[in-house]
């Protein structure tokens, strides 16, 4: 007689594939942001290239983390709910700057920002729903 087990993580396939994809972005956004960042910079509004490097840098590490976490044979749950929460809180990062003009950027360094914190946004709630899949 074969037992059929189960692992304390299972793991849901909406999450690994999420955290793909978003590995996917990042990894694209890092690169555009380190490759462009003098026109990038200019095109904010913004006057120093190298707060975009270091952006890129940041967004080009938390892609190997994601990679790094959707390769695993089981993602636990509070893995999906880490990624859920920092993406949440660049959206709202995102919002706090589109609000507060605390960073004086263009009107098409707003819609950038506004776009790219759409798309996190979505990630951040693809992977809520993957965590709470997971067992």
């Amino acid at each position: 007689m074969v037992a059929k087990t189960t692992t304390q993580h299972s793991t849901s396939h909406l999450l690994r594939r999420t955290l793909q994809a978003n590995g996917i972005f990042s990894s694209l956004s890092g690169v555009i942001l380190i490759d462009g960042a003098s026109p990038i910079t200019a095109f904010f509004g913004l006057k120093m290239p190298i707060v975009l490097i270091v952006v890129g840098i940041v967004t080009l590490l938390y892609a190997v983390s994601l990679f790094l976490t959707a390769a695993r044979p089981s993602i636990d749950h509070r893995s999906g709910m880490m990624y859920a929460l920092l993406d949440s809180a660049w959206v709202i990062a995102s919002l706090v700057i589109l609000v507060t003009g605390w960073v004086p950027l263009t009107t098409e360094g707003k819609w950038a920002v506004g776009l790219v914190a759409v798309i996190v946004a979505i990630f951040a709630e693809l992977q809520f729903l993957g965590s709470r899949r997971t067992s």
